[in-house]
């Protein structure tokens, strides 16, 4: 019987062990004072520093036991009255450290594979900006020689390695998809212009959603979501030829944008639910009736649900130009890629397709219109 308990007792124990998550700092922190306090700092979701344990160094040493981490972030130690911290990524795995008190960032960590590949891609890019600097200071030294020809090939040397950095970081987060560090490098990537924000956001989708929902992934994630952005408007802006487009119409036909084009065009964003744009519609049947006879074209462009509300809302107000929907409400993908986030939105487009003003209505409307269909019939 007492035999039974024990092996119960053990069973349960070992239990215990399996289901226990955390992991254990050990250090050797020689240049310290005994006594000195060590605090270990995580970042809230709100980005604000936290500690969460301490500890005191003794004999040159100290260790900490701590729970498993709530999600994938840099934790970093701190020293009571120094300067200085030490980065390391909080994970489920021991971690040694050998600590310098006079120079911290150059301190040894060794963890589990995600700390290894920190300190890999770390490293390497501690490399590359060595290789860059040295270069520059060549580059600047011959260009005051008046040494055109060494100039130039320095120059191509430091191009060709600014490519090899790119492609490393691009390799790295290739080879390791669902890793915090894929997220900084593709961040980083993203701010140096060398992935577009689409080509960020196809990267981002592929990692698993524990990454995607860590401080650092919310964080790619809006940066991603506001360049994104920030190229659609800036694609919109005036100057900028606007973007072609195809959709049914309402017959159920794939009219395009080009096909559309007169000498000049407004693409006109609305719905049969939007009140201030049917107040608008008697405005620019207005507009339409007297100028479309000298150049002017329409195409209508409805963030419409429903196929019967939205042409029986152009016959009622006697609409009598080109109409394309995909009828899906605020997803319309034209609205999405002009950046239109409320209707009525107006586009006003040259014979080029170049977007001369937009966001007109009325008066400002009409007198647009005449005065560049007057300027043209000079």
């Amino acid at each position: 019987m007492k035999r039974i308990a024990l092996l119960v007792t053990t069973l349960l124990l070992v239990a215990c062990q399996k289901d226990q998550k955390g992991y254990t700092i050990t250090a050797d922190a020689s240049g310290f004072e005994n006594g000195t306090a060590v605090y270990v700092n995580a970042i809230s979701q709100s980005n604000r520093p936290i500690i969460i344990d301490s500890t005191v160094i003794q004999e040159g040493k100290f260790q900490i036991t701590l729970p498993a981490p709530e999600s994938n972030d840099f934790n970093y130690l701190t020293f009571k009255n120094l300067q200085g911290n030490v980065l390391f990524l909080a994970e489920n795995n021991p971690i040694e450290m050998t600590i310098f008190k006079d120079s911290m960032r150059s301190s040894i960590i060794k963890g589990g594979a995600e700390n290894q590949l920190f300190f890999t891609y770390l490293n390497a890019l501690k490399k590359y900006n060595k290789e860059k600097t040295e270069l520059d200071t060549q580059l600047h030294i011959a260009s005051k020689l008046g040494e055109t020809e060494k100039t130039s090939t320095i120059a191509a040397q430091k191009q060709e390695l600014i490519e090899q950095e790119k492609q490393f970081r691009k390799d790295l987060v290739n080879k390791n998809v669902n890793s915090l560090v894929s997220v900084m490098a593709i961040t980083d990537l993203l701010k140096l212009k060398a992935l577009s924000a689409e080509e960020a956001r196809q990267k981002f989708t592929t990692i698993n959603d524990t990454i995607k929902s860590s401080r650092l992934g919310k964080n790619l994630n809006l940066i991603i979501n506001n360049t994104m952005t920030a190229s659609m408007q800036k694609k919109t802006d005036i100057g900028y030829e606007a973007q072609d487009f195809s959709a049914p119409t309402p017959d159920g036909k794939l009219l395009s944008l080009k096909e559309s084009m007169g000498k000049i065009t407004i693409i006109d964003f609305w719905a049969s639910w939007c009140r201030p744009c049917r107040m608008e519609n008697p405005n620019v049947v207005k507009l339409y009736k007297k100028y479309h006879d000298k150049g002017l074209n329409i195409i209508g462009v409805s963030l419409d649900k429903k196929q019967q509300a939205w042409t029986k809302a152009i016959v009622d107000d006697k609409l009598d130009w080109y109409h394309v929907s995909n009828l899906q409400f605020w997803q319309e993908p034209i609205a999405k890629a002009y950046g239109v986030r409320s209707i009525p939105a107006t586009f006003i487009l040259d014979e080029k397709g170049n977007i001369i003003a937009k966001n007109l209505r009325g008066p400002a409307l009409e007198n647009k219109i005449s005065e560049l269909l007057e300027e043209k019939s000079l």
